[in-house]
């Protein structure tokens, strides 16, 4: 039983250096999102997916709320085109300005 359990254990911290690495341990919990557009300290989404479906057409494929390095939140939205394009947008979630954009 100890053997399982140290070996599950490894398993499990050799895993979490990789995905925070990647960025997966910076993002927003849905409760986390909701205080902070309560808050004031972000945009609420439906916000910047109007802005995206007026200047883009199309609808959003995917959206994380995450952190920024040295402070601060963005968005990183998964969006499809009126035109069948897949893009990516990175929006400052206190500002709602798209900040990156990349795709066909």
């Amino acid at each position: 039983m100890k053997r399982i359990f140290a070996s599950l254990a490894a398993v499990v911290l050799l895993s979490a250096g990789p995905a925070i690495a990647q960025g997966w341990g910076d993002s927003f919990s849905p409760g986390q999102a909701r205080d902070a557009v309560r808050d004031g300290k972000t945009v609420p989404l439906s916000r910047i997916f109007q802005m995206l479906k007026r200047d883009y057409g199309g609808y959003q494929l995917g959206a994380d709320l995450v952190s920024k390095r040295g402070g601060g939140a963005e968005y990183h939205i998964d969006w499809m085109t009126g035109d069948g394009r897949k893009m990516r947008f990175v929006v400052d979630a206190q500002s709602g300005s798209i900040t990156d954009r990349r795709g066909a």
